[in-house]
């Protein structure tokens, strides 16, 4: 547990006492999110007295937002130790992860566990709003089958391909299809369908935020990540932090059009494959086993790949690289190539990962970023209320505050 907001001090005025319990209240609150907790653990490591971690508790647990766990496993003989969860009837979190031929649902708790996902393939051509009905429906289902309704749900993060503004309007997509997209306002589109925080962010930086949090980055501070599927575009950490720029849109060097980023899972290995081309997973196949043709393609393929990620890694000198998106379950194949080109352009190359978060990526970080949003409302409620916030509270805080 972290030891910054676990503070036992006897002295001090009303007020500062009051602040420090809250603040203990959430450093205990935290530890619980991330695991079920004993008494005896919460005290051995936040460094508090039991009695002090025994009184918070109950108000946790009187405040709604802790229960008992019914299914803790117990060892050794004796009465077991009561072990405290986040009580499982709170608030959910729903993540979208909108792209040009797929809509992806995923729900989870409020520690992050997912209790259910959804997917639907969509036509790139679809109208824009017919796009918002079709992931709407998706979502619907999703929580249909979970027995869920709309007002459940703390946060929707809504995820796009695109930069996005900080109002959640979509400024630019460089790809095809998805009309009617550009202009589009998903932060008011949407919360005009959830009474939540709708959080609203670009696809590629929702695959940073997984990578950091849950992923290949967790530990590291500085990170160029590569999400390459049917697009192909790049995000950045700096200081452990998802660096998004003034227009959300740091890190789409695949616009230039010298990187060949554009087209890159759609031209690469043109003269020696056959016609009609195979698919990605084709070619990757194919290498494996040794066919010329497809050697070279590959080739290819890292050589552009490894140069658009030389543009970012020299920009950046960060610690990781980390390739992640429909290519990644491809790595074995082209890494090695794609390391040697790097390496070439880049003096103070970085250390390489491969994603193993697949397809869910994007969904996940939407995930992410909606549990960031809820530990950010709780450490300024913690500030500026006068008694820690009810699980209504913190819902409502949540949605006002978002944006």
């Amino acid at each position: 547990m972290s030891q910054e907001a676990i503070l036992e001090t006897p002295g001090g005025t009303m007020g500062s006492r009051s602040l420090l319990r809250r603040m203990n209240s959430l450093g205990i609150l935290r530890a619980v999110m991330r695991a079920p907790q004993t008494m005896r653990t919460m005290a051995a490591d936040s460094g508090l007295s039991r009695t002090a971690v025994d009184a918070i508790v109950s108000d946790l647990v009187d405040n709604g937002w802790l229960a008992v766990a019914d299914d803790a496993p117990t060892r050794g003989v004796g009465r077991p130790a009561a072990v405290f969860r986040v009580r499982p009837d709170l608030g959910r979190f729903l993540s979208l992860d909108i792209g040009a031929n797929h809509i992806y649902a995923v729900v989870t708790d409020l520690t992050g566990s997912v209790l259910g996902h959804r997917t639907a393939r969509v036509d790139e051509n679809l109208a824009a709003e017919e796009r918002v009905a079709a992931a709407l429906t998706v979502s619907d289902e999703l929580l249909d089958e979970l027995d869920i309704t709309r007002d459940a749900l703390w946060a929707v993060a809504i995820g796009s391909p695109g930069s996005i503004g900080r109002g959640g309007d979509v400024l630019h997509f460089g790809g095809t299809g998805m009309p009617g997209w550009v202009g589009l306002n998903l932060r008011e589109r949407f919360g005009a369908e959830f009474d939540a925080a709708i959080l609203v962010e670009g696809d590629v930086a929702l695959g940073a935020h997984a990578e950091l949090t849950i992923g290949a980055a967790r530990d590291y501070s500085d990170v160029v990540y590569i999400l390459c599927g049917i697009r192909t575009s790049g995000a950045s950490i700096v200081d452990g932090k998802v660096h998004r720029g003034v227009h959300g849109a740091a890190g789409i060097v695949g616009e230039m059009p010298e990187l060949k980023w554009a087209e890159l899972n759609e031209r690469y290995g043109t003269s020696v494959l056959s016609d009609p081309r195979p698919s990605r997973e084709q070619i990757f196949d194919a290498a494996r086993a040794g066919d010329p043709a497809a050697v070279v393609a590959v080739q290819e393929f890292a050589d552009d790949l490894a140069t658009g990620a030389a543009a970012l890694t020299l920009a950046l000198d960060p610690e990781l690289l980390v390739i992640g998106g429909g290519s990644a379950p491809g790595a074995d194949v082209f890494l090695p190539r794609f390391e040697q080109t790097l390496r070439s352009i880049c003096p103070l190359p970085p250390e390489v990962a491969v994603s193993d978060l697949g397809s869910e990526a994007v969904a996940m970080g939407g995930i992410s970023l909606a549990a960031g949003h809820l530990n950010a409302v709780l450490d300024a409620a913690v500030r500026e209320l006068g008694s820690f916030p009810s699980p209504a509270e913190t819902a409502r805080l949540m949605a006002t505050r978002a944006g």
